[in-house]
């Protein structure tokens, strides 16, 4: 049995390493629109915190 979780998770880990590594020129060029965002979304987070506490 814990042979066979060995292998799912080394299989696991060999697909989250592939879509890492294909995915990393994506998530590279979308870095400074998240940081110019960040703001935002912090506000946004505060404002839906305040709209749930209240309603």
């Amino acid at each position: 049995m814990s042979l066979r979780l060995l292998l799912v998770n080394l299989r696991l880990l060999l697909v989250n390493s592939y879509f890492t590594r294909e995915f990393a020129p994506f998530t590279r060029e979308f870095a400074p629109f998240t940081r110019e965002f960040a703001p935002f979304t912090r506000e946004f987070r505060a404002f839906t915190r305040e709209f749930v506490l209240y309603s």
